[in-house]
């Protein structure tokens, strides 16, 4: 079966149901997990069925059992399920995984589960096709008119860093798709900043995070004097050569930090817009995340239904998450990250933090050249996130199934990709778990599964 088949079957299987059926998505709090849903929700509302969305922030099996005992007529996992699809078929209920994290289980179809893994179709789930871009292709088998759903796949796909040197594989089709048919539309190359005055978007710049600018208000204003821009000008109202003046600045200011090539091209580039949101989507999609990272999830998701109204109160919570994470970020910045000889880390309190912490520490921290970790305690539990640079996966890292090993050794769940992974352990001695790690990690451990 190839994919088309198997999304064509995910699609009959959906419009089998009786118009009476409520349909159940759970999904991934992120970026392209929000995107991945609202995609299937707009899909399915479209074909006349009632819907419920679940936004989950560390699935673990107790969680996906206990949304799976809940009274619906079928249920569709985005963005996730891949690790549980045990778990999912012995419920026994009508079930579709669409996930592009490394797969367990490599069957397709297991009793009464559909998994739509990208995968398992020999297309790279790091870097070719996100969650919501799985989620678009089934909306589209469903009815061709979804196609104006195409800018949130995008969306979702940027979420995920899939963007990173230009979009390829499925990713690439959905966007030469989207641009063909009018539904977006590229910018001239640019910074990535909001519509508020420059000295305030750089301030509570965190993707990227500008090294001793970034949470630095006074040093931003130093800056522009010198550079001869208005602390109040907005970024769109600067003239060509102030924008040359600021970009040669602050990408001196990151490559100085031994920042990550790849994200380095990223820095100034082309931007997506669509008429369905008010800025490029680089902008909107930090502004999701953070909203949802800031435990307000409700709110991520309602502003893709109704952008307009809630524009203003989506940017007044990313912009107080982004405060919270930039003193935090400022604290590693000045003390600096630990070290072993594999692996540099750091604890955090909160483990959505730590994994929003992990990716932009991975990107614009100088990490030696290792992968970052990131640790937070949770009651009786220890959550871990884990970023690598693409030149590290290149050489052999698998930080997907690194998690899926720690978790069989300290108990748990874990996976993710090879790039950016996560675990949920049972308590455990940190000190174990950092040495467990580098010593596994440098005996060139490739998590091959």
């Amino acid at each position: 079966m190839d994919l088309r088949d198997c999304l064509r079957r995910c699609s009959e299987k959906i419009k089998s149901l009786p118009k009476t059926s409520r349909i159940r998505i759970i999904s991934h709090y992120d970026t392209d997990g929000i995107c991945s849903a609202y995609i299937l929700a707009k899909a399915i509302e479209r074909e006349g069925f009632d819907f419920h969305i679940t936004l989950l922030e560390h699935p673990v099996k107790e969680e996906i059992e206990r949304l799976g005992d809940e009274d619906s007529d079928a249920m569709i996992l985005s963005d996730l399920g891949s690790s549980f699809i045990d778990t999912i078929s012995k419920m026994g209920r009508d079930s579709i995984i669409l996930d592009h994290h490394q797969p367990e289980d490599r069957d397709v179809i297991k009793g009464s589960v559909i998994q739509v893994n990208s995968n398992l179709f020999g297309i790279d789930g790091d870097t070719d096709a996100s969650g919501s871009s799985l989620c678009y292709l089934l909306a589209k088998e469903m009815n061709k008119e979804n196609i104006d759903l195409s800018p949130f796949a995008l969306m979702g796909a940027i979420g995920d860093k899939q963007s990173l040197g230009g979009f390829s594989g499925v990713n690439r089709e959905i966007f030469d798709e989207a641009r063909r048919e009018g539904f977006i539309k590229i910018s001239r190359p640019s910074l990535k900043l909001g519509d508020g005055p420059i000295i305030r978007e750089i301030n509570l710049s965190v993707d990227p995070f500008y090294p001793g600018l970034s949470g630095r208000e006074e040093e931003i204003g130093k800056l522009l004097d010198r550079l001869s821009i208005r602390e109040d000008a907005r970024y769109s109202e600067i003239g060509g050569e102030e924008k040359k003046r600021l970009h040669s600045f602050l990408m001196l200011t990151l490559l100085r930090n031994n920042i990550d090539p790849l994200v380095a091209n990223n820095i100034i580039k082309e931007r997506i817009l669509t008429e369905k949101l008010p800025l490029n989507l680089d902008v909107i999609s930090e502004m999701i995340d953070a909203c949802s990272k800031s435990n307000d999830h409700g709110l991520a998701l309602s502003f893709l239904f109704n952008p307009e109204d809630l524009y203003e109160r989506i940017k007044r919570r990313s912009e107080a998450y982004k405060i919270r994470i930039i003193e935090k970020l400022r604290e590693i910045e000045d003390r600096g990250l630990k070290e072993t000889r594999n692996i540099v880390y750091f604890t955090c309190d909160k483990a959505g933090d730590g994994s929003y912490m992990s990716g932009i520490v991975s990107s614009y921290f100088d990490c030696k050249n290792k992968p970052v970790f990131s640790f937070s305690k949770d009651r009786n539990k220890i959550h871990v996130s884990c970023r690598a640079r693409r030149k590290m996966v290149e050489r052999g890292l698998n930080l997907g199934g690194l998690m899926r090993s720690i978790a069989q050794r300290f108990g748990g769940s874990g996976g993710g990709h090879k790039i950016a992974a996560g675990a949920t352990l049972e308590e455990t001695d940190l000190d174990e778990i950092v040495r467990y790690i580098d010593d596994i990690i440098g005996k060139g451990y490739e998590g091959k599964v």
